[in-house]
């Protein structure tokens, strides 16, 4: 996961939450699996530029969310999925509205039209 770690300073999402989505969408993705360790706050804080007391929030966020355990004087490794909570129609129209809000930030910091990204989760939705 090393060569993955990257921030976008001026995407107007905070830098931690950056760390905790990279990691989120690492262990979705397989990259991270339960049991393997993340890098030490010295050494990512080192690694991206950043303050340490925001790695350190963004483990301890990972850690709340279920993601993270922390072993002390060993590290931070993954976790064994939890389960996915349930959410009422309410918390999901919020949490899609955070999400799009989200990836259109991403997005535009990048350049990529809207357009582009539509048509993309259109192909997608098609293959699940």
């Amino acid at each position: 996961m090393d060569e993955a770690w990257h921030i976008e300073f001026h995407s107007g999402i905070p830098v931690y939450k950056q760390i905790i989505h990279q990691v989120q969408a690492a262990i979705t993705a397989g990259r991270l699996k339960p049991g393997d360790q993340l890098p030490t706050i010295r050494a990512l804080h080192e690694q991206l530029n950043v303050n340490p007391n925001t790695v350190a929030k963004a483990y301890r966020e990972l850690q709340h969310l279920g993601h993270l355990s922390a072993e002390h004087g060993s590290g931070c490794f993954v976790s064994a999925a939890p389960a996915a909570p349930k959410m009422s129609a309410r918390e999901t129209r919020a949490k899609v509205d955070e999400l799009s809000a989200r990836f259109a930030a991403e997005a535009r910091s990048h350049g990529i039209p809207l357009e582009q990204i539509i048509q993309q989760l259109n192909q997608r939705k098609s293959h699940v």
